[in-house]
């Protein structure tokens, strides 16, 4: 893949990490811009791309302990327990990033070139729209789940701008969006008037390749525009329709096209990372091994009936002699608190035999895992030997991409085969977790052959049938955002899928016989008078709260934000 033979970012690099001096260089150039004048624009792209991927509280809070037991991903180690889905402390983690760390510093970028001798700026007109899209990405990150946030007065503070930057509506964000990313497209394309300064090894991406910039702004034009097919879908059609009337060299068409940041293993190897206590959910690993789904080894990890484990047993009386390992040795977790909270259900399932081998005490594990190295690709195997693989943190897979345009086909926008689409993100979404799975070095896991695509292909429940289309689009869809819970999240808020009763299923839960209510956005800060924003903050939550669905508050986390429309 090409992006996978860019350098990697070592953590001794030069330039690559603040020394004690570059710090003071940070704390100088917040005070004083003119500081900024010694710092490469490419650094700052660099610094800006790294802490996108390298924050390890959002993955643990955000998407451990959050979106991933929510969206029935994954569950605690001893399944999901009582009204988990009510409590969203420390979530979100996005939000301050983009206005320190990301956005600002990608918007330096644009005040570096500025500096520079009139026939010098030429020479970054690349550099500069690469950085709009990669900032136009975090934008809808954070506006995606927060609603109304500053923007277009945002970034600008210490270069005279306010202090006090006015919200931007949902809507207006979107729209100011995709007028960005169109005309950074546009530039990207047309023939530059002087030789363009490339990124090179400071992008993670596409190693300063403007083409492959090119295709990632459609995707993500294509993404934004199908966030709000529920909110206008005129203006969504428009997106949609526009962008896939690009040339094909233009768009996404293969894995190799993904927008994917790529790292050593130490890059994930902080400890809030580590998904080692996470089970592996019921739902899919059923749905999964029913299926026989080729991802399932790269997803999870075979519980711990070995035949040398069950052999232990034997030895020890706590098993018949002559029983040989189980068949399945993928099994999930319960994600029903009220089917955790079963006698039956906790003996059989969350009660591990223990056993003594060589001095030491083992348990021996009925659930599997969530595979640790898929996220963490550090995480020691069962000999104490630490991974030396990739981390791999995607942003849009060409997977997502052609699920994306199965589900425009499906809606009727597009007049292309949705069939054809699906087909595609299926077979991608394998290939691109086979090829991950092996740069990752992950345990326990088989590398996938052709034949195991086409019988997972021809599966009842795989297999396209158009009576079913967007539902099997979206459930297929989620099973691929296993390494991108926000997504996964979102997919399901759109439409609707999955639920109880689809392809890939998502059992309701239920605590005490009552059914919980799966959070649908970030809960909004608390509003400090003292806070020199005070008034803007205030005036843009009074109009958030006039949104349908919006929540009893702020801080109601089951509210919705503009572009969450559906069942309403």
């Amino acid at each position: 893949m090409n992006y996978f033979k860019h350098k990697i970012l070592l953590l001794a690099a030069a330039g690559f990490l603040m020394t004690s001096c570059e710090k003071q260089a940070f704390v100088d150039i917040n005070t004083n811009p003119d500081a900024l004048s010694a710092v490469p624009p490419q650094n700052q792209f660099l610094n800006a791309s790294k802490s996108i991927h390298d924050q390890d509280f959002e993955a643990y809070y955000d998407f451990y302990r959050r979106i991933m037991p929510w969206m029935q991903y994954t569950t605690d180690l001893n399944g999901n327990q009582g009204a988990f889905t009510q409590t969203w402390d420390n979530f979100s983690q996005r939000y301050g990033r983009l206005y320190n760390g990301i956005g600002d510093r990608l918007y330096d970028i644009e005040k570096l070139v500025e500096k520079m001798p009139t026939e010098e700026q030429a020479r970054y007109q690349h550099m500069i729209r690469i950085a709009r899209i990669l900032r136009s990405y975090y934008t809808f990150y954070v506006s995606d789940i927060f609603g109304s946030i500053p923007y277009s007065e945002a970034f600008q503070a210490r270069y005279g701008g306010t202090l006090q930057p006015g919200y931007d509506s949902q809507q207006e964000i979107f729209a100011q969006l995709d007028t960005d990313l169109k005309e950074a497209i546009s530039t990207l394309k047309a023939a530059p008037s002087a030789p363009q300064v490339s990124l090179g090894q400071y992008d993670q991406y596409y190693g300063g390749n403007a083409q492959q910039w090119v295709k990632a702004g459609n995707a993500l034009r294509l993404k934004i525009a199908l966030r709000q097919v529920n909110a206008d879908r005129t203006k969504a059609e428009t997106i949609i329709k526009e962008v896939l009337s690009q040339p094909a060299g233009d768009l996404m068409a293969s894995n190799e096209d993904s927008w994917v940041y790529r790292a050593n293993a130490a890059f994930t190897g902080g400890g809030n990372f580590d998904p080692t206590t996470l089970r592996a959910p019921k739902p899919m690993v059923d749905f999964m091994w029913e299926n026989k789904d080729p991802r399932l080894d790269a997803f999870f990890t075979p519980n711990s009936y070995s035949q040398a484990n069950v052999d232990l047993l034997v030895a020890n009386n706590m098993l018949p002699a002559g029983t040989q390992a189980p068949a399945r040795r993928y099994v999930g977790s319960f994600t029903n608190p009220d089917e955790v909270r079963s006698q039956t259900v906790i003996q059989r399932y969350y009660t591990p035999r223990m056993v003594t081998s060589n001095g030491q005490q083992l348990s021996i594990d009925t659930l599997s895992f969530i595979q640790p190295r898929l996220f963490s690709a550090t995480i020691a195997d069962a000999n104490g030997n630490a991974g030396t693989g990739f981390s791999y943190l995607p942003v849009i897979t060409f997977a997502d991409f052609a699920f994306m345009r199965a589900e425009a086909a499906a809606r009727g926008i597009t007049a292309e085969s949705a069939k054809t689409w699906y087909e595609t993100g299926v077979v991608s979404s394998i290939r691109w977790y086979d090829t991950i799975a092996q740069g990752a070095n992950l345990t326990n896991y088989t590398p996938v052959t052709q034949a195991e695509i086409d019988a997972y292909m021809a599966e009842p429940e795989v297999a396209f049938n158009p009576a079913k289309a967007l539902e099997q689009i979206a459930s297929q869809a989620y099973l691929h955002f296993l390494k991108q819970p926000t997504e996964g999240w979102a997919t399901w808020k759109r439409t609707g899928f999955p639920n109880a009763n689809s392809v890939v299923p998502m059992p309701t839960l239920t605590n005490n016989g009552a059914t919980l209510v799966l959070p649908r956005r970030a809960p909004l800060g608390l509003i400090n008078p003292n806070d020199p924003n005070f008034a803007n903050k205030q005036a843009a939550y009074e109009e958030m709260s006039r949104i349908q669905g919006f929540g009893r508050d702020p801080q109601d986390a089951t509210g919705r934000v503009w572009w969450d429309r559906l069942g309403l």
